[in-house]
């Protein structure tokens, strides 16, 4: 008994340290967006009394207009006359309206929140960049290293919640341009990397976890696959290291090269659900960029973790059946054993909830509950573990010629996928 609460206790404290990061990270992201929204309905006042010359109404008069007007809107969609429902109008405070109507400018913390949002600093990053400098500057104590570890898992309870948000006539079509870019682009990256590394002479322990990683979904399949090619502890970091280190330098970088290309957010869920190697880093990319891209990211997600048995069994044909048969050896392995113990149970919590919402068991105020609520909440702590556990030292861990063979069929697959979401464009991805 004493063994086993010890086991339990090691954790709580870095739990506890990625829920209070959580926490915080989420009261600034309703700041910034409340200031955003105050900064919009402040441009609307500035339009409608200085440009076109009107002149300022009392704060009251000011507040019974825009709800006559909302509830005017909203009686227009109750009859089917729009297609969108209208939004509640955010009104700013009395003391702000009177500030914009005496300097005739917007005060400085709207415009702050809206260049914020426009610079995508959302509790994503701040929970990314934050952990990372607490783990590489001051360090990470040994007592909060257990908790920050087990929290990020946690995103994927998020992402069972997810499947509220999904129909499966959705599913399936965006699934089907999900099918083919995971075989063209992630089993073919898969096969690349395993071809690359036997003619150059690689270790086959080391080159069957980074291509199963660099192919699939980063450490998931890198660990499903490394007892398959008997990979060595040193291959297993060699590999994590790569797939960690391109995964980062995307996370950072992906989200303002599809601003600068002009991706839609299901575009760009599309492409960093093809390209990011890991689930936790992909999730981050595509959340922080929009929910749209978070929607469109998750089913590629799932359908690429869904390819998990299949690089294993590729793996178990190349690097096993295949080398045993060149030296004329017999070996034996429980494929379908491999694939049960290694394949990941929260895809099946998934199309649960998406079999739950065909049946129409959730509402919107359910969605609203779980979608707002416990959606972001499992995914800021797990985000604070994701950030915490970025150490600069585990990066350095790649290297050699795997690395760059790993680097090189990563990158590659970035920028064809890239060009080819973007060619078949948004309505393809996009999840209603």
């Amino acid at each position: 008994m004493t063994d086993t609460n010890s086991g339990i206790v090691k954790y709580i404290p870095g739990l506890i340290l990625c829920i209070i990061l959580g926490w915080l990270a989420l009261q600034w992201d309703q700041s910034i967006h409340k200031w955003q929204k105050n900064f919009q309905e402040s441009e609307k006042i500035l339009k409608a009394n200085i440009k076109d010359g009107k002149p300022f109404l009392p704060f009251a008069e000011y507040i019974s207009k825009s709800d006559e007007k909302y509830k005017e809107k909203l009686a227009a969609f109750e009859r089917g006359e729009i297609k969108e429902k209208p939004k509640k109008p955010h009104t700013i405070k009395e003391n702000d309206y009177e500030t914009i109507a005496k300097t005739k400018e917007i005060p400085f913390n709207f415009r702050f929140g809206e260049r914020m949002i426009q610079f995508q600093l959302t509790y994503v990053a701040v929970l990314l960049l934050g952990g990372m400098l607490i783990r590489n500057t001051i360090g990470l104590p040994k007592v909060f290293q257990p908790g920050a570890v087990l929290a990020r898992p946690i995103i994927k309870p998020g992402i069972i919640l997810l499947g509220g948000y999904y129909l499966w006539s959705n599913l399936l079509k965006v699934g089907v341009f999900a099918l083919l870019l995971v075989l063209v682009f992630i089993l073919g990256t898969t096969v690349l990397v395993a071809v690359l590394g036997r003619r150059m002479k690689q270790d086959d322990g080391l080159m069957g976890v980074m291509a199963a990683g660099a192919g699939i979904c980063g450490v998931s399949a890198a660990v499903a696959v490394a007892p398959v090619v008997n990979a060595k502890p040193r291959d297993f970091f060699y590999a994590v290291g790569t797939i960690l280190l391109f995964g980062t330098v995307a996370l950072f970088t992906f989200p303002y090269i599809g601003k600068a290309l002009g991706m839609s957010e299901p575009v760009f869920g599309a492409w960093v659900g093809t390209a990011i190697l890991n689930t936790a880093q992909l999730v981050a990319a595509a959340t922080w960029y929009g929910h749209d891209s978070l929607l469109t990211a998750n089913i590629i997600n799932i359908v690429r973790v869904g390819f998990i048995p299949i690089v294993v069994i590729f793996c178990i044909w190349f690097y096993v059946i295949k080398k045993a048969t060149t030296e004329g050896k017999d070996q034996k392995i429980n494929t379908w054993q491999v694939i049960k113990d290694k394949f990941p149970l929260f895809i099946l919590g998934f199309f649960a909830m998406v079999t739950l919402n065909e049946f129409g068991v959730f509402t919107e105020e359910h969605r609203t509950i779980f979608g707002k609520q416990f959606l972001q909440i499992f995914f800021a702590v797990g985000f604070a573990g994701v950030g915490l556990n970025i150490a600069f030292d585990d990066l350095k861990k790649a290297g050699g010629k795997a690395f760059v063979i790993g680097f090189i069929a990563a990158t590659l697959k970035a920028v064809l996928s890239a060009i080819v979401v973007m060619m078949i464009g948004t309505d393809a991805f996009k999840v209603k």
